[in-house]
């Protein structure tokens, strides 16, 4: 999250853009994307198209649109896995990743990981020079963040997921026993006026052979970009959106440990 939670356990930032059209394929676009970025990004594998997510009339959507995204998702690689780009015809995204071997405190700060995205963007607009064509067939901006926390340390410390996040579980009364959930697979959404869009909420807590039970919030932020509104401006309050709402799901002891 923001530099004072350089201990927050972010495992993934992702930046991106969606447009309404194949507009990647026309004159292979995409293929010289790929041939720029062959030096940052030198290992590539192609998986099936990914699916999006959107808000229509108040209800998550999961679509998978082959006409406009294809059928085949080009996946570009750091070095070191750190850094991700993901493209298809409708879409380029760029994700930096925290693996789960890996100890939290090393998030470089959303400024360092949209630099980045804006030198990809960069490159794109290259290959795209005319003004009109490309923001005519933008969809959205797309900002997402996934905390992903390993709660056997805090179970040790005789803390569970209740005492980690401000959503309480469920509970009740079955035969005067107390019952209540240790558990939490949720999504949510709502609308975000700041970005002419919306956010998708997610909370699960499985629990993965060898490693135990996972506290896994990620929260996605969508929205339009207007004529008289910059990019980065789009994505500095879509950033605070995201502050906001990491600030709000966690509770103030746990966030003090992450500064």
């Amino acid at each position: 999250m923001a530099v004072k939670y350089s201990k927050a356990p972010i495992s993934e930032l992702v930046c991106g853009i969606f447009f309404n059209s194949n507009l990647l394929l026309i004159d292979g676009i995409i293929f010289q994307f790929l041939t720029r970025t062959q030096g940052l990004f030198p290992v590539i594998q192609t998986l099936p198209t990914i699916p999006s997510d959107e808000v229509v009339n108040g209800i998550i959507q999961t679509s998978q649109d082959y006409i406009k995204a294809g059928f085949v998702t080009y996946r570009l690689f750091s070095n070191d896995m750190k850094w991700q780009v993901l493209i298809q015809q409708n879409m380029v995204t760029l994700h930096w990743v925290r693996q789960d071997d890996e100890n939290v405190g090393n998030y470089p700060g959303y400024d360092q990981i949209f630099a980045e995205f804006k030198r990809i963007y960069i490159i794109l607009r290259e290959l795209i020079p005319d003004d009109n064509i490309f923001n005519a067939n933008i969809k959205s901006l797309y900002l997402c963040y996934t905390d992903r926390i390993n709660m056997e340390p805090y179970r040790i410390r005789g803390m569970g997921i209740d005492d980690l996040i401000t959503l309480p579980p469920i509970q009740f009364k079955a035969n005067n026993t107390n019952i209540k959930a240790n558990n939490y697979f949720n999504r949510f959404s709502g609308a975000c006026n700041d970005i002419d869009g919306y956010f998708i909420a997610s909370i699960n807590s499985p629990t993965i052979m060898g490693l135990g039970q996972f506290l896994i919030i990620e929260n996605k932020v969508k929205g339009s970009l207007s004529d008289s509104r910059f990019m980065d401006d789009w994505f500095e309050s879509a950033h605070q959106i995201q502050l906001s709402f990491f600030e709000s799901i966690f509770k103030s002891a746990v966030l003090e440990e992450w500064k």
